[in-house]
């Protein structure tokens, strides 16, 4: 079972990017009264997607506010996540132990938004780049069902989650049948007692793996 003070989140790096520096603002937009609650009023686009923004550290929850609160003046639906886990350190001044939120991919902000409006994010000041593919200028489109297995292993509540910097080595492929995780799909890492390390990834940017039991696990047959 791994410990949660020996948490070391891990990230792949973000060297392929736009290539281009931040500009300033658009003008001219109109401003949209909408209510006191995020995105009050305004309805998720057919076409949003997750993309992601590379900003600068220990300023993610800032600027994904910041990033939220102008689209919606300006009538446009925005939503965003920025991974965190929980960790366990002591306190040098109490010598107590506490838990703590930590980021799990540093200046990383997935942005949830129409591909019509990423330069509303793309040329903010604020933002350095928009991740895209290794040797390509697209911005990457993420999938859904990828960042959605990838935020349930983040944010289980449950099990201490492992950061991992290279690709996840394809193994068999399993559903948790039980406890807070079940129903998720992920692929086997490896097996140890009763004990079983899965995870999943997603592509240039990070994988996330746990350890659970092996009783709670199913393999899926491959069509």
């Amino acid at each position: 079972m791994m410990n949660s003070t020996d948490l070391q989140p891990q990230v792949t790096s973000t060297t392929a990017g736009d290539d281009g520096e931040a500009v300033g603002k658009s003008q001219g937009k109109t401003c949209w009264k909408t209510g006191t609650a995020p995105n009050e009023g305004l309805q998720e686009p057919r076409d949003a997607g997750w993309y992601v923004a590379v900003v600068r550290m220990n300023c993610e929850e800032n600027i994904a506010v910041s990033m939220r609160k102008t689209e919606n003046r300006d009538g446009i639906w925005f939503d965003y996540w920025i991974p965190k886990v929980k960790v366990c350190c002591i306190d040098k001044r109490t010598h107590k132990r506490r838990t703590r939120e930590k980021n799990f991919l540093p200046t990383l902000v997935f942005c949830r938004i129409s591909a019509r409006r990423l330069t509303d994010v793309r040329f903010r000041p604020d933002v350095y780049k928009m991740l895209t593919m290794p040797g390509q200028r697209e911005i990457y489109r993420l999938s859904d069902a990828d960042v959605d297995n990838f935020r349930r292993i983040v944010e289980n509540g449950e099990d201490p989650v492992m950061g991992t910097m290279a690709p996840l080595r394809k193994g068999v492929k399993v559903r948790i049948t039980a406890g807070k995780l079940k129903g998720l799909e992920a692929y086997v890492q490896s097996y140890s007692g009763k004990k079983a390390v899965i995870g999943n990834e997603i592509r240039y940017i990070s994988g996330a793996v746990i350890t659970i039991r092996r009783d709670y696990l199913e393999v899926i047959a491959e069509a």
